[in-house]
């Protein structure tokens, strides 16, 4: 049930249905607390949220994603995207901390080349 709720969740995402996936992955995030899907769940229930512009909530699940599992494959991905809910909040200081951050948590990774680019344009 728990991989079939989190699918469906996915699916509804994938749509472009991003206030429905919202609604989704939190229900997911809440029925499944303990489920290894919940850093992926986060991750998806975040880029709905910035989505649907609340980038305070999606800042919030890209956080928490991190704080339980800073080694998830979607970690870097994730702090990347609180850069971006960030730099769309006008909170320049705080997303050239977050870019700095992610290049040194994750120098290797995908994300790390997009937070230069994006660290040169903050500047």
């Amino acid at each position: 049930a728990e991989k079939r709720d989190f699918e469906s969740a996915l699916a509804v995402f994938r749509s472009g249905k991003f206030a429905e996936a919202t609604t989704a992955f939190g229900s997911f995030v809440r029925q499944y607390p303990q489920s290894g899907y919940v850093p992926s769940a986060r991750f998806w229930l975040g880029n709905a949220q910035y989505a649907t512009r609340d980038y305070k909530e999606a800042i919030g699940n890209f956080k928490a994603l991190l704080a339980a599992a800073p080694d998830h494959a979607r970690a870097p991905e994730a702090a990347l995207s609180i850069a971006n809910c960030q730099i769309e909040l006008k909170d320049t200081r705080a997303a050239r901390k977050t870019l700095e951050d992610l290049l040194r948590s994750y120098p290797q990774s995908e994300a790390a080349v997009a937070a230069k680019e994006r660290l040169a344009r903050l500047k």
